[in-house]
Protein backbone atom coordinates (compact mmCIF):
# COMPACT_ATOMS: atom_id res chain seq x y z
CA UNK A 1 0.00 0.00 0.00
CA UNK A 2 1.64 3.21 -0.90
CA UNK A 3 0.95 6.65 0.81
CA UNK A 4 -1.77 8.42 -0.87
CA UNK A 5 -1.00 11.83 1.20
CA UNK A 6 2.07 13.51 3.07
CA UNK A 7 1.20 14.88 6.77
CA UNK A 8 2.03 18.34 5.47
CA UNK A 9 -1.15 18.47 3.45
CA UNK A 10 0.28 17.25 -0.25
CA UNK A 11 -2.18 15.13 -1.75
CA UNK A 12 -1.00 12.63 -4.60
CA UNK A 13 -1.58 13.84 -7.96
CA UNK A 14 -2.03 12.31 -11.52
CA UNK A 15 1.74 13.20 -12.71
CA UNK A 16 3.58 13.02 -8.46
CA UNK A 17 3.54 10.65 -6.31
CA UNK A 18 3.96 11.11 -2.38
CA UNK A 19 7.39 9.48 -2.54
CA UNK A 20 8.35 12.50 -5.49
CA UNK A 21 7.27 14.59 -2.78
CA UNK A 22 9.20 13.44 -0.17
CA UNK A 23 12.51 12.98 -2.26
CA UNK A 24 12.08 16.92 -3.16
CA UNK A 25 11.70 17.88 0.53
CA UNK A 26 14.58 15.45 2.10
CA UNK A 27 17.14 15.22 -1.00
CA UNK A 28 20.12 17.56 -0.69
CA UNK A 29 21.74 18.69 -3.48
CA UNK A 30 24.83 17.55 -3.39
CA UNK A 31 22.81 13.96 -2.85
CA UNK A 32 24.86 13.16 0.19
CA UNK A 33 22.58 10.73 2.52
CA UNK A 34 22.86 10.70 6.05
CA UNK A 35 25.64 8.09 6.23
CA UNK A 36 28.00 10.51 4.61
CA UNK A 37 27.57 8.58 1.11
CA UNK A 38 25.94 9.56 -2.18
CA UNK A 39 22.75 8.20 -3.00
CA UNK A 40 21.73 8.77 -6.75
CA UNK A 41 19.84 6.70 -8.98
CA UNK A 42 22.82 5.75 -11.84
CA UNK A 43 21.45 3.16 -14.06
CA UNK A 44 18.49 1.12 -14.08
CA UNK A 45 17.68 0.65 -10.37
CA UNK A 46 21.24 0.94 -9.22
CA UNK A 47 22.38 3.81 -6.61
CA UNK A 48 25.89 5.15 -6.90
CA UNK A 49 26.37 3.61 -3.21
CA UNK A 50 26.63 0.43 -4.58
CA UNK A 51 22.54 -0.64 -3.64
CA UNK A 52 21.53 -2.53 -6.43
CA UNK A 53 17.18 -2.83 -6.69
CA UNK A 54 14.61 -5.36 -7.93
CA UNK A 55 11.52 -3.03 -8.10
CA UNK A 56 11.28 0.60 -8.57
CA UNK A 57 9.68 0.55 -5.04
CA UNK A 58 12.96 -0.91 -3.27
CA UNK A 59 14.89 1.64 -4.95
CA UNK A 60 12.48 4.79 -3.76
CA UNK A 61 12.68 3.26 -0.42
CA UNK A 62 16.45 3.51 0.15
CA UNK A 63 16.72 6.67 -1.10
CA UNK A 64 14.37 7.88 1.59
CA UNK A 65 16.05 5.99 3.78
CA UNK A 66 19.69 7.20 2.94
CA UNK A 67 17.89 11.01 2.96
CA UNK A 68 15.59 11.37 5.32
CA UNK A 69 16.28 12.74 9.10
CA UNK A 70 14.52 10.47 12.14
CA UNK A 71 12.37 13.41 13.02
CA UNK A 72 10.95 13.88 9.23
CA UNK A 73 11.53 17.14 9.21
CA UNK A 74 12.44 18.70 5.67
CA UNK A 75 14.07 21.30 4.48
CA UNK A 76 11.42 23.59 4.57
CA UNK A 77 11.20 23.08 8.24
CA UNK A 78 7.72 20.81 8.08
CA UNK A 79 6.94 17.61 9.16
CA UNK A 80 6.71 14.95 5.73
CA UNK A 81 5.51 11.58 6.63
CA UNK A 82 3.45 9.08 4.03
CA UNK A 83 -0.03 8.42 5.26
CA UNK A 84 -3.14 7.30 4.11
CA UNK A 85 -2.74 4.67 1.23
CA UNK A 86 -4.51 3.71 -2.40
Amino acid sequence: MAAAQCSCGFMQLDDEEVIDHLHQVFEPEDHRGNDGHVHEERGRLTCACGFAAITTEELDSHLLKAFAPDDAVGHDGKKHEGVGGV
